[in-house]
């Protein structure tokens, strides 16, 4: 059984650093970086339990506008853009709740880097800087695939017991 789970080990621990500042200093961006994932940016796109009703989104629904948007970005993402449209909202929601806990959060980091990385290659140039925290987020992805959730997260106490 231990040797089943070391693939699965070797994922998720976070890089060890001992410490407390540090840990800290890993902690503040990843819960800032998941609250604003999940409570701030997919609100608008993806129905959660914390959506507005002023939103009109169903749970698990798609906001009409950024199916359109998703359908912009061309193939292959107008073949389904509400496929696509949907695994990004989702990815923004479920993942920054992940990034506040710091549960899977190399795995959770590496969509949410892929799905930044979508955007600021497909998306079409609307003449503002509203990429600018797409940007952030996809390097702050990048952050914590390297360095995984620290000590305060959940990653670290499933690792500590395997």
């Amino acid at each position: 059984m231990y040797h089943q789970l070391q693939p699965i080990k070797k994922l998720i621990i976070p890089f060890r650093v001992d410490a407390l500042l540090p840990n800290f200093l890993i902690l503040i961006p990843r819960a800032i970086t998941g609250y604003l994932l999940s409570f701030v940016f997919a609100i608008n796109k993806f129905g959660t339990p914390w959506t507005p009703d002023s939103m009109g989104l169903a749970y698990f629904e798609v906001s009409d506008w950024f199916v359109a948007l998703v359908t912009q970005f061309g193939f292959p993402f107008s073949l389904m853009p509400e496929l696509f449209a949907w695994s990004a909202g989702l990815t923004e929601a479920l993942g920054g709740i992940l990034l506040i806990i710091g549960l899977n959060t190399r795995l959770t980091a590496f969509f949410i880097t892929v799905t930044m990385f979508t955007t600021i290659v497909c998306r079409p140039w609307d003449g503002s800087w509203n990429i600018i925290p797409t940007f952030i987020f996809f390097c702050l992805g990048l952050f914590f695939m390297g360095f995984g959730s620290g000590k305060f997260g959940l990653d670290y106490l499933i690792t500590k017991r395997i």
